[in-house]
């Protein structure tokens, strides 16, 4: 994607790539379905650097659930993405409502994996990455700041000159 484009420019081209495959995949309703849930997930991405408004990524992220996911490692990727353009807006609510069960699974399959003494690795690497979103979305929701993350607001401000606070 070039980074010059406007998020509404990405998604047309992300939407006209769509289009294309989608007319080749023809009859393949697995090609069409994982066409469809990439884009998806490309868009959710694009949103995550472009940052247009919240509603922009909810409806993302409500057409990826919608889509399924093809694997829990995926799953877990989209979260992280929503939960942090939730984090932006702060919206803390809302990308703790995404992020807590999936890292309750993630801790139950840690705990499976640890009994049968089975490899961890995959758990352990989505849990650290997801706690710590869910720390700096516990600490937006008490007020606090969070060090080296900007959020709209502080963004704005700085267009704006004021002092971030």
């Amino acid at each position: 994607m070039d980074e010059e484009r406007s998020f509404a420019e990405s998604v047309d081209d992300l939407r006209r790539l769509e289009a294309e495959f989608v007319a080749r995949a023809g009859d393949d309703e697995w090609d069409v379905r994982e066409t469809r849930r990439r884009i998806a997930e490309l868009i959710l991405n694009v949103a995550l650097s472009k940052r247009p408004p919240l509603e922009v990524c909810r409806e993302a992220w409500k057409d990826i659930v919608r889509l399924g996911f093809s694997g829990k490692d995926r799953e877990y990727v989209m979260a992280w993405f929503f939960a942090d353009c939730c984090r932006y807006d702060e919206q803390p609510e809302e990308g703790l409502a995404v992020l807590e069960p999936l890292i309750a699974e993630l801790q139950r399959g840690l705990e499976e994996a640890r009994a049968t003494q089975s490899d961890t690795d995959f758990y352990e690497y989505y849990l650290e990455d997801l706690r710590k979103l869910r720390d700096e979305l516990l600490a937006q929701q008490r007020g606090e700041q969070i060090p080296g993350k900007s959020t709209r607001r502080t963004d704005v401000q700085q267009e704006d000159g004021e002092p971030s606070t």
